[in-house]
């Protein structure tokens, strides 16, 4: 069974457990997710399954927005109110100062990921090491922050909405921007609202997927490609195509690229000087 899943994501278990439970519902262990949420955090999981695992890497899933709480007053290892207290400090009422803090981390930032992440260093999770007491140390990431609106200080709280690119830790940029305005943040609760064009308005629950698991599933995989550029072959072309073979073209060079068919989507191909190579045939 191909197709995708807009899965909304209940707080409280992890997206291997969200794999686990579609794996049973579907029968089939070729399944896969397009960004992990912690389990603390809730929301849009696309999940990709049977041939449309195949395409992960092309979806335009990269751009994320977040509505984030978080707690003033103290930081923790895991920068989320599961861990444990690192550090104390006060409140920040003055809402200024947030906007202050939060301007200096809108557009491209430089950012060391959270200790407890899933990064992954000498082949062992990042967060597994964390958890030995290893001496943990990740190397800063650009990634780049395209909204950032506070949307309510009242303390201890403080709401955040965040648009962001992929590999962005909120938790991370609640400590960095709790340590800029004076006042440390801990990460209390947090929901992704969209992921590329999957938004949580229309996001099933696994109740409502296991109900209906083929009126759950999303089969036309075109919007995985939107961001491709697009090769229309003749039937003989597809044909080849099919078979592996190379096939002369007038397109543009592209590493990547969607070749269609009279019979619709075929796979997924590079051009180079005027050929076009196979990469991934979905015969």
């Amino acid at each position: 069974m191909d197709g995708v899943l807009n899965v909304l994501k209940p707080a409280g278990m992890t997206s291997f457990d969200v794999i686990a439970c579609l794996r049973r519902v579907y029968g089939q262990k070729k399944i896969g997710h397009g960004g992990t949420l912690d389990p603390l955090a809730a929301g849009v999981l696309p999940v990709f399954l049977g041939r449309a695992a195949r395409l992960i890497e092309y979806a335009p899933i990269r751009r994320k927005t977040y509505e984030a709480e978080f707690l003033m007053g103290f930081e923790t290892d895991t920068e989320d109110v599961s861990g444990r207290i690192t550090a104390r400090g006060g409140v920040l009422a003055d809402r200024d100062a947030w906007e202050r803090a939060a301007a200096a981390f809108r557009g491209p930032i430089r950012q060391v990921p959270s200790l407890y992440s899933a990064k992954q260093i000498g082949g062992r999770r990042a967060y597994d090491l964390a958890r030995e007491g290893k001496d943990v140390q990740l190397p800063a990431k650009d990634v780049e922050i395209f909204e950032l609106c506070i949307r309510e200080v009242r303390p201890p709280y403080l709401r955040l909405s965040v648009t962001c690119s992929s590999g962005t830790y909120v938790r991370a940029l609640g400590r960095d921007m709790g340590r800029a305005a004076g006042c440390p943040l801990t990460m209390s609760f947090l929901v992704r609202t969209v992921m590329g064009p999957f938004a949580i308005g229309e996001a099933k629950t696994l109740e409502e997927i296991e109900t209906d698991p083929q009126g759950a599933l999303l089969k036309d995989l075109r919007m995985l490609l939107s961001e491709l550029p697009a090769l229309t072959l003749s039937a003989a072309e597809a044909a080849d195509f099919l078979a592996g073979k190379r096939l002369r073209t007038a397109a543009d060079d592209a590493d990547a690229a969607a070749a269609y068919g009279p019979q619709g989507f075929l796979g997924i191909a590079a051009v180079r000087r005027g050929v076009i190579h196979p990469k991934k045939v979905f015969s």
